[in-house]
């Protein structure tokens, strides 16, 4: 189990040195993948109260599972084949091992809490590097600077964040040790303090996003509301490239803006054009100069910007359905979980931070291509996890309850 929580401890710093170097044909981190992927399998086979786990028992599962297939086919007939190289394939295949591990592995409330806890860390650590890196690019480019080097790129962080930076806020309250509280909290600071350095506007309005969301579900709203007003806004006004004041004056940031405006418009184009399946997994970037209009002054090729039109226009619009199906049943599950008094508090709390870091990635990933990052995945497979977990947990109560009743029936009835 701790391959699993080396996995995920790691799985923010993308181009780190150390995990990203090569032992033989695949990376430290691969090699993780791999050891996590035989353990999983060893687990499954070694338990002994409780059958196997339900891998396709929910409707998100499903559809994951389907939308890989349709991503395989895509490859095999409008893409790039099966390549073996890091590629939109190989990333949705680490996805769906990355899910099958965790759906595996995290099966008792205890490595639940530690995988949580965890992926709170993990970016936590993360955005130190970020926050050093910032204060280096600071002093060359001025305040401007966007660091993200180390986690591959500051717009997928920052969407990919709001996962840990809701559940370090709720972890950081209840009935929990110190230290838990105090590791949420340290967590938190550094995790909003990287996402602000890193000034990407579609994650700062799915932070919001989340955060409205969280403090609306909870019980004492204003006070969280002004907590968590307090962590994100004071620094934002502050920092004059903040994604606040990039949001507040779009002009400083004309031709961003315009890549984004002219990415979708191509994505559009491409959907009206194959709206059954789509131009091919992973051709958004090659073919967006061919569906630019005619006489557009800028000529770049670039991902779309927005993930459910990335996902239309290279798969069609058949599989945007399936991808927006994950997303809509993910949230009824997590609802399901967040109202349910029978439910574990932990399960139950977790369910919460998720449902509302759920929200505030759709929000994000609008801005930014999101769907091709392991890290977003990460956060789905621990919802997908949640309610094999509470079923788990039930059944185990019944067990504990009718153990006890069929002593004492065999104790008095006679033989």
């Amino acid at each position: 189990m701790i391959f699993y929580y080396w996995l995920v401890g790691t799985l923010p710093l993308m181009e780190h040195p150390i995990w990203g170097q090569k032992i033989g044909p695949i990376s430290i981190f691969e090699w993780m993948g791999v050891i996590c992927i035989v353990y999983s399998l060893v687990h499954i086979f070694s338990r002994q109260m409780f059958p196997l786990p339900s891998f396709l028992g929910t409707w998100e599962t499903r559809l994951f599972v389907l939308l890989y297939l349709i991503a395989v086919l895509s490859a095999c007939t409008r893409g790039g084949g099966l390549a073996l190289s890091d590629g939109p394939l190989i990333i949705y295949t680490s996805s769906l091992l990355l899910i099958f591990i965790t759906l595996s592995v995290v099966d008792t409330l205890r490595r639940l809490r530690w995988t949580v806890l965890t992926l709170v860390g993990s970016y936590g650590f993360a955005s130190l590097y970020l926050i050093r890196e910032w204060q280096h690019g600071y002093k060359i480019y001025g305040v401007n600077f966007r660091p993200g080097w180390i986690v591959g790129d500051s717009n997928y962080f920052s969407a990919t964040a709001i996962f840990a930076i809701v559940l370090a806020f709720y972890f950081m309250h209840g009935r929990r040790p110190r230290w838990e509280k105090a590791f949420s909290i340290v967590c938190l600071l550094l995790t909003i303090l990287a996402v602000i350095f890193c000034s990407s506007r579609g994650g700062f309005l799915g932070l919001v996003t989340a955060a409205l969301f969280l403090v609306w579900h909870t019980k004492r709203r204003v006070r969280n509301l002004v907590l968590m007003s307090a962590l994100v806004l004071p620094l934002s006004v502050a920092l004059p490239g903040s994604p606040l004041h990039r949001l507040l004056d779009p002009s400083t940031d004309y031709g961003s803006t315009q890549f984004h405006l002219e990415a979708w418009k191509a994505g559009l184009r491409m959907i009206e054009a194959h709206p059954i399946a789509g131009i091919g997994l992973g051709r958004f970037k090659l073919l967006m100069p061919s569906y630019m209009a005619p006489g557009t002054n800028i000529q770049v090729d670039s991902v779309a910007h927005n993930m459910f039109v990335e996902v239309a226009a290279e798969l069609g619009l058949p599989a945007l359905l399936i991808f927006l199906g994950i997303f809509w049943f993910t949230y009824r599950t997590l609802g399901k979980l967040r109202r349910s008094t029978s439910t574990h508090p932990l399960i139950r709390e977790t369910a919460s931070a998720l449902q509302a870091g759920l929200v505030g990635f759709a929000v994000a990933g609008s801005f930014v291509s999101a769907e091709y990052q392991k890290t977003s995945w990460m956060g789905f497979a621990l919802m997908f996890c949640l309610m094999p977990l509470a079923r788990s947990q039930k059944l185990a109560r019944q067990v504990e309850v009718s153990v006890p009743l069929a002593v004492m029936e065999e104790t008095v009835l006679p033989r």
